[in-house]
Order: structure tokens, then sequence, then C-alpha cells
């Protein structure tokens, strides 16, 4: 992280510095770590949201997404609710647009406790316009050429300060202690707590905002603070947090070229060129154009240097993924009784040699997650983070491929301004259709959740128990929406790493009915509808993916008196169905294949003939790492059934391996060659422990064999 004069060299940390003509040229040693990393330069423009710009871009989560919400009355929430209908996004081809409501009380509106359906009368029709490639040729090859994120939040529900003090210091000071808590654009008096850039000066980290003289608005948030208002000229917080250029493209070249950019680097836009309407995207498109072919022009730094390119906040543009937020009572996440954020999902886009290759990253991210990687890389932490955002966002490493960096500059397309001479409010056409997503897939970072979710009765209580499960390396949030028979929720849960919450809904003002639907990330939901009737005979269906992703495996569940049939139905094998009739007390098992599809996701649906009311959803994919899954059993159930098959049989090589849940380990495993007989014996050989599972390895038989448990 240190910079050379020209004409000099030294070594450090193992890398020879020169500098010659003017130019940075490095030997560097990799390490195939964070530490290759020399300089970090943050671009953040204003005022569009993911779907604005994004939802038609190949493989990431825009206008064909199988997980969107769905509304009560069975629409996604692609349509949004008007006063004669509904309003679908639709393309609007003008590059300067008037503005949109952006403000904390229309965003809230639209959030509307997480129903996420009052978009349109919060700020029009116009929120729903969006753009396509051919309207942003130079950002999405920007997004094909590197890395992605389509699950990156803006912080804050609300405006640009909000979230531009979440940039950079972490907070907006909830707790009103030094000046907050800011949830407007309004500065009424200058803010005292610590900002990021005086932790990496107390550190000796070297650090600058670019912000040029002309053209100028007041983005950086560093002016608000009273610490830096108060700097004397030649002090770093003023030189290098208050200083403006004349031209910021030429600053930043300069300093490039003469090996002088610092470790940390904040740009702040000309407000001509930051995207926020009425200014066009070609705008925004030409200035980050130059600064990144700026970096290409020196090998050495471009091959040693992570460009983050995002957005302050969404402008009060529709985006269809509903945002984390923070379950009640959380410390410093709520003002007012309101959540802060996390808010609308914003383009991020992460240009380096780590991330190139047409990624899609799908960690949930926020700005913090910004600071949190220059927290990994500095080693500088920042305590204004809350424990929350720590939680559920990542710091931005998964997106990154360290150990194997590809320094090639790729063709990109020339980028030019627009100028509009007036600008316009973009209506909807008569006839609606959602806009089309590009065909094809983008290459994924493995994400780092496991989900599951669970179902089960409490009887006396006439509850319906849901614990929600993960096995990944980070925590998940889930979110579970009321589909009939209430009004309230949507219900927020983390779930941490390795864990898993429970949480009971009643129905005892419904008859017993219930109808709910479990979203968590990227593409996981869970639907659970049927009846607890009033002796809570039940059917039930679990789902549970293997532990390498190939295969997913049903338990389908009767505890009523007589036999049930159910009927499966596979998303990926349309016109297939598959039907098993389940006797009374059992629970059949049976994996499943073809049910993944080739893009790795997964979508089938139970229903059975003994009760209309029931159905089974299972949605999800199986781009992640190999993990062991999470398949708990639900608590013990009232007259529990005196027979319970194997839930999974697999072959390894001559041998016959047959597992089941660790909780029934205990049980008795028989054996039969005709399972209408009475002649079950029992297997003698002991259970082994794989995580949840136990499991009993038997030489394959030469005949057809049937086992099940019994208690």
């Amino acid at each position: 992280m240190n910079h050379c004069k020209q004409g000099m060299f030294w070594r450090t940390a193992g890398v020879v510095w020169t500098a010659a003509a003017g130019l940075l040229l490095r030997a560097h040693a990799a390490t195939g770590t964070i530490q290759d990393v020399q300089h970090v330069v943050i671009l953040m423009q204003e005022n569009r949201s993911f779907d604005h710009y994004y939802g038609s871009l190949k493989g990431v989560r825009g206008f064909n997404d199988p997980n969107a919400l769905i509304f009560p009355n069975g629409n996604t929430d692609f349509y949004q609710p008007g006063s004669t209908g509904y309003v679908l996004p639709f393309h609007a081809t003008a590059q300067c647009l008037n503005d949109v409501d952006h403000s904390e009380s229309s965003d809230d509106m639209a959030w509307n406790s997480g129903k996420w359906n009052q978009w349109i009368p919060a700020k029009g029709p116009a929120t729903m316009a969006c753009y396509a490639r051919t309207d942003l040729p130079f950002y999405y090859a920007l997004a094909d050429a590197y890395t992605i994120c389509d699950e990156y939040h803006c912080s804050a529900l609300g405006p640009t300060y909000p979230n531009r003090l979440y940039l950079m210091t972490g907070m907006i000071d909830p707790n009103g202690v030094a000046g907050g808590p800011v949830t407007n654009n309004n500065v009424a008096r200058p803010y005292w707590w610590t900002t990021y850039p005086e932790r990496l000066q107390a550190a000796g980290i070297s650090w600058k905002v670019y912000q040029q003289s002309a053209d100028y608005y007041s983005l950086n948030p560093l002016r608000w603070f009273a610490q830096f208002i108060n700097a004397p000229s030649g002090t770093p917080l003023s030189d290098r947090g208050m200083a403006l250029v004349t031209n910021l493209v030429a600053a930043f070249a300069q300093d490039v070229a003469n090996g002088t950019l610092p470790s940390v680097s904040w740009i702040i836009p000309p407000w001509s060129l930051s995207e926020h309407p009425p200014f066009s995207p070609a705008n925004g498109q030409t200035l980050t154009r130059q600064l990144v072919d700026a970096l290409a022009s020196n090998p050495a730094v471009y091959s040693s240097t992570v460009f983050i390119l995002t957005y302050d906040e969404d402008g009060g543009f529709f985006d269809h993924v509903p945002p984390p937020v923070p379950p009640p009572g959380t410390t410093n996440e709520f003002i007012g009784g309101m959540p802060i954020g996390l808010g609308v999902r914003v383009p991020a886009i992460l240009i380096s040699p780590w991330t190139r290759g047409g990624y899609v990253c799908s960690q949930i991210f926020d700005h913090t997650s910004i600071i949190r990687f220059l927290e990994q890389w500095t080693g500088v932490a920042e305590p204004n983070i809350s424990a929350w955002r720590r939680q559920v966002c990542g710091d931005l490493t998964s997106a990154f491929d360290f150990a194997n960096p590809d320094t090639s500059y790729p063709f990109l397309p020339e980028a030019a301004p627009v100028n509009c001479a007036s600008n316009i409010t973009p209506l909807p056409p008569a006839q609606q259709v959602l806009p089309a997503q590009e065909a094809g897939t983008n290459l994924s970072r493995a994400r780092p959740y496991r989900c599951n979710a669970l179902s089960f009765a409490d009887c006396a209580g006439q509850r319906l128990g849901l614990t929600l499960t993960n096995a990944g390396t980070a925590s998940a949030h889930f979110s579970i929406y009321a589909n009939a028979f209430r009004a309230d929720g949507p219900w927020q849960y983390d779930v941490p790493a390795s864990g898993s919450v429970t949480d009971y809904f009643s129905t005892a003002t419904s008859a017993g009915r219930y109808d709910f639907t479990c979203y968590g990330p990227h593409r996981f939901h869970q639907r659970f509808a049927g009846s607890l009737r009033a002796n809570c005979t039940q059917l039930n269906a679990t789902g549970s993916l293997d532990a390498d992703g190939t295969t997913f495996t049903l338990a389908l569940q009767n505890n009523t008196a007589a036999p049930a049939t159910f009927t499966i139905t596979n998303a990926a094998q349309p016109g297939v169905v598959y039907s098993y009739t389940v006797l009374p007390g059992y629970l059949v098992t049976n994996s499943l294949p073809a049910a993944l599809q080739a893009d790795g996701t997964y979508y089938l649906a139970a229903t059975a003939s003994s009760d209309a009311t029931f159905l089974r959803e299972f949605q999800g994919d199986t781009d992640t790492a190999a993990l062991q899954f999470i398949t708990s059993a639900p608590p013990p159930i009232a007259n529990p059934p005196t027979v319970i098959s194997i839930p999974a049989i697999s072959l390894s090589e001559s041998n016959l391996v047959l597992s089941y849940p660790l909780w029934a380990a205990n049980y008795m495993l028989l054996s039969a060659t005709n399972p209408a007989s009475d002649a079950w014996t029992a297997v003698t050989a002991a259970p082994d422990t794989n995580g949840d599972a136990a499991v009993v390895t038997l030489p394959l038989p030469a005949d057809p064999i049937y086992f099940r448990l019994r208690p």
C-alpha cells in the first residue's frame, strides 16, 4: 500500500516497486489472497434500482425470477396494484427521465411493512420504467466482463444522504448521540461521529476523496462532519477529504499514471454525470468508461486494483426483491419504530482481475459490505456497523477469486454522453407485457447458504409450526408471507450458520386452515398450505437436497386413518407426474435426481388426494459449495406412527447405504423380502453418525429387500 516517487524503487513485504517514465511498474509476489490488492476505488452513482437497469440482463435475478414474491391474488409482485388494475415494468426508450419520488416516506409507503405492494400509490406509474442492453451497452458489457452482484441492496429505505453515510461511516447515528439520526437530505447541523476515512488515517493508510469544483453537488458525506469542516488547510482531513480538483477524471488519471493513487479512493461524480434523473444513464457510462480506461492505461495499477461501481439508492425506481429487514427491536436498526433498512436492490459491479469473467454473485450485500471488504484488506475495523448488518450482509469477498486473477482488459463498447433538451415522465403502454429477460446464464459464485423449512402441527395450540434451517456458512434471512386466512405479516427471521429458528402460526380463527410461503435467499422458497383438523390427523411432505447437490429427496407422511395418495409435479419434467400411496402411519421417501434442472434449480409441488387443501411447494437451487443439509425432525406428534420407512437408500460400490434422521437412531431397523408379510427381522449393524443423519452400511443383497424403522 506504499507509493513510490518517479525514478525510485524499493522492496517491501516481498514486493519490488519501481517507477519509470511516470508509470508505476510492479513485480508483485502474488499470495493468492486479498493481500494482492493494492488499491480500492469506489464510485457511487445516483438513484437507480437493479431491475430498472439490469432486470433484462441474462443470468441475474431479474424479470424471469421464479422466486418473485407472490401476492394473495396469485400475481407476482411485478404486477404492482394501481388504481385501475396493475402496472408492469415497461421499457423506457428516453435517456432523460423526470425524477421519481424517493423520499423516506414514499419508500416506507411502497415497502408497506414488507408487503411490497404500494409502489404505484407511493411513486406513480413511472416507477416501473426500465432499460435494456440497447440502452446501456457499456454497462451491460461491463457486467458481462466482470462480476455483477444481484443481491446488493442500498443500506436504508430512504434518499441519498443516509445511504452515502452508510458507505463512508457505517451508520446514520440511529440513537442520536452525534448529530443524527439522519433519515433525509437535510443537514441541520454538522455531525460528529467518527468516519471510516478517519480510521484509515489513524492507521497510516492512504486515502482520498476525488471531487471536482465545477458541476458540483454536495454528495461527499465528509463535508457534513464538524471535524472535516473545521480541519485547517494542509491537514489530512482537509486535503484528502475536502479539497476539490479542477477536473475529476484528469486528476484521477494523473495519480494512476504517476503511481500516486492512494490505497482507498472515493469518487464523487460531477452532478450531470451522476445519473440522477433528469441526467442520462449515458452520461454515467461515459464517466465510468473514462475512469476504468484510466486504470487500464497503467497495467501495473490495473492488475492490483478493485474498482467498485454502485448506486446510493433506487431513486424511486421499482425493484421486485423485498429487502431483508431486521426482526422488531433489533439494536441500532430501528428509528421511530420503523426499520432503517436494508433498502431496495441497486446495481453493483466489481471490476478487478479477481472478478473477471462474467460472474454473478448472489450473496446479500449492502453499502457497509464495502467497508467490511476494506476491513478484511486493511485490518482497520469499523465499529459503527451494527451487529445485525454484520450477520445478514457479506463482505464482498465471496465475489472474488484471489487465487486465479485474470489481468486481461476486455473489449468494451464506446460510451458517449446524452444531454437531453427536455425530460419526460414515462407512462406504461396500453397493452402491458412483462419485459423479456435475455436468454442464457452467467457463471455464478457459490452462495454461502443452504436453506430448508419444515412444518409440523401443534395440536393443543391449533398452531402450525415452521422450523427454518440453514446449514450454510453464513447467516440466511427468511421472510414468511401469509397467502390467505390472515392479513398480518410478513415475519422476518435471521438463521445463523448451522442454526435453526422455529415459529408458530395460529389457525384458531381459520378453522384450522393455513397457507404460508417462506422465502429465503435467492431462489429458495417453500409453500405450506392445508388444514389442521379437529383431531389433528396430519399429512405432511418435507424435502431435502443431498450434500453434493445432485438429488432431491421427498419424505411423504400420512398420519391419518386411511391411505393417502400424494401427487408430485416437477417443473423440470413438464407433463410428468409422480404418484405415491402412503399407508396410515407411514413415512415414505423417494429420491428424485431428475428434479434438478439444467441450471441446478428445482421446483416441485406435492398435493394429496385425501385433502384438497394440502399443498407443499419446494423451490431452490444447488449452486452452493457441498455442505451438510439440515433435516431436523419436527417435535413428536400425538400417537406417532408405528412404522417409518427408510428415508434414503443409495449404492456405494458393492454396499447398500441406508440413511435416516438422527432422531430415529434408537429405532429398530427391520428388513424383509416381502413387505406384506410379517417376516420382518432386525438388522444387527449399528448406525454411524454423519451430521444429522444415522447411516447403516450393508453388503449389497442378491435379492430384492425392503427396510423399515420401528420405534
